[in-house]
């Protein structure tokens, strides 16, 4: 019988230590990779804190906190980073946080091939991809490279106790943006769709538990299993929902609240050519309107549900139609510019 589609999938190389109270082992884990002098990056503020936290746990084998993590990783920050990891003669770094302390830690491994470990606080998944996105001016340039794959991923729910519900809501509707697209990337492959499928429903089911009761830690373990199914099914490539994400992150809008505005909006619009994961999105979410489903728990979330609550500039709609566009996205149907213009109407 032939196959529905030819693919390949290439399995990144990485350890996942899953625990509550993995955080001791931090220690153990740098040692296995040959870690004696790691550099910590965090953001500043409660990133920094449990930053030193790590500190401790390392002892000697920590060569410094880095606690100037920001958002979509800005050219001048990613620079900062690189110039603490060669002051401090670092031979590994510690991620601490979310995807902008991931995402430092991989702009720096990308110039000079050093480890990562990283301890993901949050549920966007960033730990577990080879792609680092990095903003100069108003465009974020987007490098996929199998050298900034974190070699090892502790996750500790009990991190994530203290962790907003707005934050929560946010960086988990940021995973469930890779669940989604990759039931209809064309790259996608059996693996990548079965994880997504269970990574969906994971969410589905813990997330709303999470943002009704951030001490459930239950559900907190559960969508931590689902930011890690989430991030590795980004391997399998993107489509409209990342590539507009990747433009208006180059605004500088915050990057897990503009997936989360536009989700609904572009998966009801891809829904349309895409059968098969509507299927699948039906049985993970229990509706027989997915896109409903998800713009439902946008709308029962402690975060913005419009472009305009988070300072998207209007004006630049036709910039990012035409930016979109000229990426010539096909899967699962063809996107002009004059699509991308009324999905940024539908979400402003």
């Amino acid at each position: 019988m032939k196959a529905d589609y030819a693919f390949t999938y290439d399995v990144p190389l990485q350890r996942v230590v899953f625990a509550s109270g993995a955080l001791a082992r931090v220690g153990d884990e740098a040692d296995r990779l040959k870690i004696s002098r790691a550099l910590i990056v965090a953001t500043p503020g409660s990133g920094e804190r449990l930053g030193k936290k790590v500190c401790d746990f390392l002892g000697a084998s920590a060569a410094a906190l880095h606690a100037q993590a920001v958002i979509h990783v800005p050219k001048a920050v990613a620079d900062g980073g690189l110039k603490a990891a060669h002051e401090t003669k670092a031979d590994g770094i510690i991620a601490v946080g979310g995807g902008s302390a991931i995402g430092l830690a991989k702009a720096i491994a990308f110039q000079t091939g050093l480890p990562i470990l990283a301890v993901p606080t949050t549920y966007s998944g960033s730990e577990a991809t080879p792609i680092l996105g990095m903003t100069d001016g108003e465009r974020k340039i987007t490098v996929r490279d199998a050298k900034v794959v974190p070699r090892t991923v502790i996750y500790d729910p009990d991190l994530t106790l203290g962790l907003p519900a707005a934050i929560s809501a946010a960086s988990g509707m940021n995973g469930i943006a890779h669940c989604v697209e990759a039931l209809w990337v064309d790259t996608r492959t059996p693996v990548t769709v079965g994880l997504a499928t269970e990574a969906m429903r994971r969410f589905g089911q813990s997330l709303p538990a999470v943002v009704a009761d951030g001490t459930n830690v239950s559900a907190r373990a559960d969508c931590l299993i689902a930011a890690w199914l989430a991030g590795t099914v980004l391997n399998s490539g993107t489509a409209l929902q990342h590539k507009l994400a990747h433009v208006l992150g180059g605004l500088g809008l915050p990057h897990a609240e503009a997936h989360a505005i536009i989700l609904p909006h572009v998966t009801r619009f891809d829904l349309e050519a895409a059968p098969e994961a509507r299927t699948r999105l039906e049985e993970a979410l229990v509706s027989t309107d997915p896109a409903g489903a998800i713009a439902g728990m946008l709308n029962r979330f402690p975060i913005p549900e419009r472009l305009s609550e988070i300072g998207f500039d209007r004006s630049k709609i036709d910039f990012v139609a035409e930016e979109v566009a000229a990426g010539k996205i096909t899967a699962p149907r063809p996107v002009s510019a004059d699509d991308v213009r009324g999905l940024l109407s539908a979400a402003y």
